[in-house]
């Protein structure tokens, strides 16, 4: 499903670029004056240095644009000017110029089109923004001033490459550099939500996760500030600067963080002073910045000289680890280095000026970050899926404790442990009900004789052979249980007295045809009980049954004999009540 979107997103932005319409594009490369700003110094108006400039007065000198005129570090307020191309006339035109914390007015000729901010200092800066500006249809060959104002002399008179196209090309301009955002930015939302959906489980490392999905929401944060469509939705260029920058000093510190819980222990402790140096600088700069400093701007440098340096050990550290075998860290190698590297790139390419377009490739490291995430959910897979089956070991455990709990192992027979759970279960099932069901108990005739005469290990035989005849001329609903020594009980389930006593005797004559032991004969002797109702108890029940045991061995043994009842019960199990 993603890799489809993926492919819509693609293929929309490669349509955009093939049907946007062709105009004729001009940067205004020059050439370009500056000189300083009379208004603040001489106290005159704008109209009169326009006017003064038309007519070939002013102190204005040439320099190298895009790059910044040569000011005194003091100054705030400075004039630029240059001269609109001699081109083809175009329906529509417009100036296209990406500014950053300067608040300026624009004129061409003696008339002002455009203004942005008050020309004084602000609390906050004025952000960094792009400006459209819309030029009348005879704007060929005149004359363009802009009074600029900024409080960061890395940002006075700095107004890049200002294109001159028509307005929809130029809003395409600004569509097409965003399509790193507009590819990347879905992709790594879809990485949080399947790290927050892995970060559930109880057996997930949880900080790991936890810094994995922090840094990429801080990816995501920093591609939302350095793309243009966002100024379309939301228009704060003060909020989208303030924050951009802030997120800039904590992406590296989020990165190595997931480095120091992976990286070897040896180099734990390095990793983490790697990380601490960077949480320094931030601190720096957002305390320089709050005395009015221009902190965040003032560290960049250092920033982007330390990035490549530290980020480079912490770098070196994952490789070494992984090749002493540390698979995250092999995982980690591929964006870690990618991301450091193209990092580094974009950092110096903009703050030092080295190409005059702002041109990103850090959205791409996201591709690299899956590889990354990727194995995580692979290991998280593997040690569920071994976790699952240790559960299942013991689940079957517990199930052969169990029984081994409830079995008797010579003869395979329910002990006393199961027949208090099923008869407990049969009398709350039928509480009231009369002859639901019956008890067996069965003994085998002169046992101990056998033991005695033979040994124990013939008795064992006698007991195991015995249980088996009973096993194998019973229902499968009947539980057969060893009751202990040589005596067993069978609970009948929906057995009445009648019905269990037939059961008794064919069970007692199976076992006297049977050859249960060559050398002698084995006879058993038969008492049967059934549950009497609500005024029955468990205790009750197997007293009788015992009791009727007892009597069929006190009349001669290898017989079958009923429990006794009082007259009153007797006269009502006649009447069948």
């Amino acid at each position: 499903m993603w890799k489809g979107l993926r492919r819509a997103i693609l293929l929309a932005a490669s349509l955009l670029l093939l049907l946007m319409p062709r105009g004729l594009a001009a940067d205004l490369d020059g050439p370009w004056y500056w000189q300083e700003d009379p208004v603040s110094r001489d106290g005159v108006s704008s109209v009169e240095v326009v006017q003064a400039a038309l007519a070939g007065m002013g102190n204005w000198q040439p320099y190298a644009a895009p790059a910044q005129p040569p000011f005194q570090r003091d100054d705030q307020y400075i004039w630029l000017m240059t001269v609109l191309p001699q081109a083809d006339e175009m329906r529509d035109a417009s100036l296209l110029m990406m500014v950053i914390d300067q608040s300026f007015e624009i004129w061409l000729d003696d008339r002002q089109i455009y203004t942005y901010g008050n020309l004084e200092p602000q609390l906050m800066s004025y952000g960094q923004k792009w400006h459209l500006i819309p030029l009348p249809a005879d704007y060929a060959g005149r004359h363009l001033y802009i009074r600029t104002f900024s409080a960061n002399p890395l940002y006075l008179g700095d107004f890049g490459t200002i294109k001159l196209d028509a307005s929809v090309v130029q809003m395409s301009t600004l569509m097409r550099q965003d399509i790193p955002y507009i590819a990347n930015i879905p992709l790594a939302v879809f990485m949080i939500l399947i790290m927050l959906m892995y970060y559930m489980s109880p057996t997930a490392p949880k900080t790991l996760y936890a810094q994995i999905i922090l840094f990429m929401l801080a990816f995501v944060v920093w591609m939302i500030c350095a793309s243009n469509t966002k100024q379309l939705f939301i228009d704060a260029p003060v909020f989208w600067w303030l924050l951009w920058r802030v997120d800039v000093y904590f992406l590296p510190i989020l990165a190595t963080l997931i480095v120091y819980r992976v990286v070897d222990k040896r180099y734990r402790r390095s990793t983490w002073m790697a990380m601490l140096s960077f949480v320094v600088l931030l601190f720096i700069a957002v305390l320089s910045e709050l005395l009015g400093l221009n902190g965040l701007d003032g560290c960049a440098s250092a920033f982007y000289i330390m990035l490549p340096a530290i980020e480079g050990l912490v770098s070196y550290w994952t490789i070494r680890s992984a090749i002493r075998g540390n698979k995250y860290c092999r995982a980690l190698l591929v964006p870690l280095v990618g991301m450091v590297s193209i990092g580094s790139i974009d950092g110096f390419s903009r703050h030092f000026h080295w190409l005059p377009e702002v041109w990103y490739l850090l959205p791409y490291g996201t591709v690299t970050i899956g590889i990354f995430i990727l194995y995580i959910i692979q290991q998280q897979i593997r040690r569920e899926r071994m976790l699952s089956a240790k559960a299942a070991g013991l689940e079957e455990a517990v199930a052969e404790a169990v029984a081994r709990s409830e079995i008797d192992a010579l003869t395979h027979c329910y002990n006393r442990n199961r027949m208090e759970a099923v008869l407990a279960a049969e009398i709350r099932q039928h509480g009231p009900e009369k002859e639901p069901f019956s008890l067996i108990m069965l003994d085998i005739d002169y046992f101990k004789v056998i033991n005695d005469t033979y040994g124990h290990d013939a008795g064992d035989e006698v007991l195991a052979a015995f249980a088996g005849v009973i096993r194998k001329n019973i229902k499968k609903s009947d539980i057969f249980i060893r009751w202990g020594g040589e005596e067993f009980i069978l609970i009948c389930r929906g057995c009445s007295s009648d019905e269990a006593y037939f059961v008794a005797e064919r069970l007692r004559r199976q076992v006297e045809w049977s050859c249960i032991f060559a050398r002698q004969r084995i006879t058993c002797s038969v008492g049967v009980a059934s549950w009497q109702g609500a005024d029955d108890s468990a205790a009750q029940l197997i007293k009788r049954v015992d009791t009727a045991l007892y009597t069929a061995k006190r009349s001669g043994r290898n017989m079958v004999c009923r429990e006794s009842l009082p007259p009153e019960k007797m006269d009502l199990a006649l009447n069948g009540n």
